[in-house]
């Protein structure tokens, strides 16, 4: 079992923490397709601090 702690401070300031049961190597994967995304649209993805992204509207 992991733990996710999902923020938004910076639009409405909510946060919550969620318990999920992933399959092993899911999380991997979700960076290794956001690097995709990243390289692929570089203009439209902000990394707003470490390990934090926003998409431009």
């Amino acid at each position: 079992m992991r733990a996710v702690r999902v923020e938004d401070l910076g639009g409405s300031c909510v946060s919550m923490f969620l318990p999920l049961s992933l399959e092993e190597g899911w999380i991997d994967e979700q960076r290794k397709l956001l690097g995709q995304v990243v390289r692929e649209w570089p203009s439209e993805v902000l990394e707003s601090s470490p390990g934090a992204y926003e998409w431009r509207r």
